[in-house]
């Protein structure tokens, strides 16, 4: 940065010196003090450059730092999704299994019979299939435990078919 500097300076004084010895100037002859007050403006326009180019290398500096700052920050949320990411999947996970086990519970696939019930009100259940014209289903399933579709009994466990 430094070395820039000085290329800046040498060149802004070759141009003055340069500027100075065009045709225009080449007729007038320049005393030392008019000489001196040209190179001191030069050298004050270097300072003032000087001065400006350090602001903006501060300001450089700066934006580098914020930048840094929300590269961090963009990664710390990135591993927040990641993470969130994998509770939805672990949430997905256990919905699927407690899908699974109320479809299980909801659907049994077998029956106890009760006082007062037939192989018809059994197949009525909303819960077996919910239409009692599917009562010879239950007892196709189960006609080693049925003598007579007519006559079931209490505590008696039916199978129950599931399409």
């Amino acid at each position: 940065m430094k070395f820039l500097r000085s290329i800046l300076s040498v060149a802004v004084l070759g141009i003055l010196v340069l500027g100075a010895a065009t045709p225009a100037f080449a007729q007038e002859k320049m005393t030392l003090e008019e000489w001196q007050a040209a190179l001191d403006a030069c050298n004050q326009r270097e300072q003032a450059a000087q001065a400006r180019i350090s602001e903006l290398d501060a300001q450089i500096a700066d934006l580098q730092r914020q930048i840094r700052d929300v590269d961090n920050q963009i990664a710390q949320e990135r591993q927040a999704i990641s993470s969130l990411n994998q509770q939805i999947s672990n949430t997905q996970n256990q919905l699927t299994q407690a899908q699974a086990e109320l479809e299980r519970v909801r659907w049994p696939d077998s029956y106890t019979v009760v006082r007062g019930d037939c192989l018809w009100n059994i197949a009525k259940k909303d819960y077996i299939y919910n239409d009692p014209f599917k009562w010879p289903t239950i007892y196709e399933a189960n006609k080693d435990k049925i003598k007579d579709p007519d006559l079931i009994y209490p505590q008696q466990v039916f199978t129950i078919i599931r399409p």
